[in-house]
């Protein structure tokens, strides 16, 4: 996030003199930095830059706000696939494999991910009653410390951003099998989804920008002119590529949309797959 939201608020500031300055507020899956702008005056000068774990809290946490209601969309800024890995030196192959041994051993292999609750332990959760599945879920306090766990083989898969461990694949230190996308990412299409492994869903996951729910229409029409733009770039456009992004500039109403019908989807996925804050 913080990468991202540096190199459009460079491409701001060159079209449009405009400043961004980036506050990281870490902590408790998006809710502290999240509450701080829900709380910000309604004035354009406080944006919130957050990822599908936005729209899981609420249906594990009571929070201090509503997702829906206390904030406006701005854009969608990037899609970054969901994948799922093992270490190069395991005997998985393919889903396949690691399916039919944890069929084998109910329990005993393990899924980690980058903490509870975040877009990756729901696709763990939902591939462990696609599969039909049991396994130990592991969450680590961030992707990096997730990958450093698989790469010394202290667990036996991990669920991740695909940017998280990217360098990793491509040195040949971890084996790809999956990706959560509804169709094989552009960024690697030799990875087949789960989906195409004979396990039939996907979780979309994505990076947007957020205002408070009371900042003035056109505050906002011209925040979403000013990311749509610096999205449309092809120099923009070409640094994600390389950090494993995807551009999906979907701003406005359109975007509005989109967080609802994501807000109902990942509400179901909990329920259904019974997460719960840890």
């Amino acid at each position: 996030m913080d990468t991202l939201i540096r190199i459009l608020g460079e491409r701001i500031a060159v079209r449009h003199g405009a400043t961004l300055v980036v506050d990281n507020r870490p902590g408790a899956s998006t809710i502290i930095g999240s509450d701080i702008v829900a709380r910000a005056p309604p004035d354009g000068g406080t944006l919130l830059i957050a990822a599908n774990s936005f729209l899981v809290n609420p249906h594990i946490r009571t929070l201090p706000f509503d997702p829906l209601t206390s904030f406006a969309g701005v854009c969608e800024l990037v899609e970054i696939p969901q994948v799922f890995a093992v270490n190069a030196q395991s005997h998985y192959m393919s889903l396949t494999d690691f399916v039919a041994a944890a069929r084998e051993n109910p329990g005993r292999l393990s899924i980690g991910s980058n903490g509870p609750a975040t877009g990756q332990h729901v696709v763990a959760e939902v591939f462990r009653r696609a599969a039909a599945i049991d396994f130990t879920y592991v969450p680590y306090p961030g992707g990096a410390q997730a990958v450093n766990a698989l790469m010394g083989q202290q667990i036996d898969s991990m669920t991740a951003a695909f940017a998280d461990l990217h360098s990793q694949w491509k040195a040949g230190q971890l084996r790809v099998l999956a990706t959560a996308m509804a169709r094989r990412t552009p960024l690697a299409p030799e990875i087949p989804t789960f989906r195409e492994a004979g396990f039939d869903f996907t979780v979309p996951s994505w990076l947007g920008l957020h205002v408070p729910a009371k900042t003035p229409a056109p505050v906002r029409a011209r925040l979403e002119q000013w990311f749509a733009e610096a999205l449309a770039e092809p120099r923009t456009n070409d640094v994600l590529a390389n950090m494993q992004m995807g551009v999906n500039s979907l701003c406005g109403a359109p975007f509005d949309a989109f967080l609802k019908e994501q807000y109902e989807a990942l509400g179901k996925i909990v329920r259904e797959a019974g997460i719960k804050a840890q």
